[in-house]
């Protein structure tokens, strides 16, 4: 197949490269090619090879080791392996963490043996099929499996593949006990596949550790649902998890075991990881916190402003919202949270999993309310978890959205913590997902109305776009997935919640 697709290449290099030149010019990223390669005129079987290699080099290879044990360890199974771990209380008042007779934890990388990608790879079942008890917890309103407890799941095995990568022997067995705390720093991306989960089959997430800092890591992750009446698995989605060591006996960070890639799968891994560590350091440095808005961004914002204006009038401080869209600030939802005990985390604070549920249904439903129909969710990314959430807090969520495009809507949910004594607020930590009607029919555009919405706006169309190439790249491959672009589709649009 390789070799026949290299074949193809070249046999076709001279209708490729020109109508691809433009657009790699501006984008060298995989996503443009694909996205170029929708305009080039190459009969189904030629495009066919090409989607092989696009899909090939998109979608994360995580191949299962040999001698695994057929019988997969539960999600209950692991939550419970992981409260010993970390010695966590089971009841709330006496809820600690004891690790007064830990080992000492290393002071240096130097001092540690390197791993590899694959000595932290395991899986985790979701038993939908055989427990009812099970089933009726992931139920949604409308028959299909709850997004936001997927999130939950999500969130404990990345802790647990780290945990994994840190133990000695990269074994945990039921009398291990770590020395270190490791918690989720942010939720890099998730990038969803399948738009309706079925409640009637297994679900199974695989990963392993894929890049390793110096007190942080990233976890890949691949959850796939059992398809009916074979031994085949599908995606669901992929996700990409960075979680921070720390040493909670003396308050600092904790180092973790270096990576040292073995072989040609590991190191394609270990390179892509690498890769979007960078990028996330880019994106960082190019925030609107930090630099303002570039040429393009600029023109928009003055483009956008002129709509909300009468130049006849020469007044700009009256504005007027433009016919069928709604002003940036007003397309908000909000509610406030108790943050019981019973939502806590093996450490006595709030679950960052739970956060991620309440965060994204509240965007979810800002998403429905605003369009009319059920939101299809597309992409989850750059979650960031800024400071833990103590039990007893009151956290206020709020779901905005910050950018529309066609039948798409990009929603940012703040989260923060307030002091009813002193009325002083933090916040706790940013999410951002991308929803799409459902019918496919363009909903109202969001104008920015103040500088501080239009920053906003800027930042939506930022993640956006990001969403928006790897979409494009699950559509390129999967004929029967929602195009993601700005124009309505007329392909059959399955409903998700």
């Amino acid at each position: 197949m390789a070799i026949f697709s290299v074949f193809l290449f070249c046999l076709f290099a001279s209708k490729l490269f020109f109508p691809l030149k433009s657009s790699i010019r501006k984008d060298r990223s995989l996503s443009s090619f694909s996205s170029a390669l929708r305009m080039v005129p190459l009969t189904r079987v030629v495009r066919s090879q090409f989607t092989v290699l696009v899909r090939f080099l998109h979608s994360s290879v995580i191949r299962r080791p040999a001698g695994l044990p057929n019988e997969i360890p539960t999600m209950k199974t692991l939550r419970e392996q992981m409260k010993r771990l970390v010695g966590a209380s089971a009841a709330y008042g006496d809820a600690k963490v004891d690790h007064v007779f830990v080992e000492p934890l290393a002071k240096s990388q130097e001092e540690l043996p390197a791993k590899r990608l694959y000595d932290s790879y395991d899986e985790a079942l979701i038993p939908l099929r055989n427990d009812i008890g099970i089933r009726e917890e992931y139920y949604n309103a409308f028959h299909h499996v709850r997004f936001g407890r997927l999130l939950e799941d999500l969130d404990m095995f990345a802790v647990w593949l780290t945990y994994k990568h840190a133990a000695a022997n990269s074994k945990i067995t039921e009398d291990s006990i770590s020395p270190m705390a490791i918690v989720t720093g942010m939720v890099d991306r998730i990038d969803v596949e399948t738009r309706q989960i079925p409640t009637d089959q297994d679900i199974r997430m695989r990963g392993l550790v894929t890049w390793v800092g110096e007190s942080s890591a990233e976890s890949l992750l691949l959850m796939e649902q059992e398809r009916p009446g074979t031994d085949e698995w599908d995606k669901i989605l992929e996700a990409r998890f960075v979680l921070v060591a720390r040493d909670p006996k003396h308050g600092r960070k904790a180092i973790l075991p270096p990576l040292k890639p073995d072989g040609p799968d590991e190191e394609a891994l270990h390179a892509a990881s690498k890769a979007n560590h960078r990028t996330r350091k880019q994106w960082q440095e190019e925030s609107l916190f930090k630099l303002p808005p570039n040429q393009e961004e600029t023109k928009i914002i003055h483009e956008l402003f002129l709509q909300t204006v009468d130049p006849k009038e020469s007044v700009f401080s009256t504005r007027t919202k433009p016919i069928d869209s709604v002003w940036l600030d007003e397309a908000t939802l909000k509610n406030v949270h108790i943050c019981h005990p019973q939502n806590r985390n093996i450490y006595g604070k709030v679950f960052g999993g739970f956060l991620m549920r309440n965060a994204f249904e509240l965007a979810w439903s800002n998403a429905y309310m605003y369009c009319g129909s059920r939101p299809i969710t597309m992409t989850v990314d750059d979650i960031k978890f800024r400071r833990p959430v103590d039990i007893g807090s009151l956290l206020l969520m709020s779901a905005r959205l910050v950018y529309t495009e066609g039948p798409n809507m990009q929603m940012r949910v703040h989260a923060e913590v307030i002091d009813p004594a002193t009325q002083k607020r933090e916040t706790t930590n940013t999410f951002y997902f991308t929803f799409r009607d459902s019918t496919g029919k363009p909903v109202k555009r969001v104008i920015p109305k103040s500088y501080s919405d239009a920053m906003l706006y800027l930042t939506g169309r930022r993640h956006y776009g990001a969403s928006k190439h790897y979409q494009r790249l699950i559509a390129l491959t999967k004929p029967d997935s929602v195009e993601f672009d700005a124009t309505p589709t007329t392909a059959a649009v399955k409903r998700q919640a």
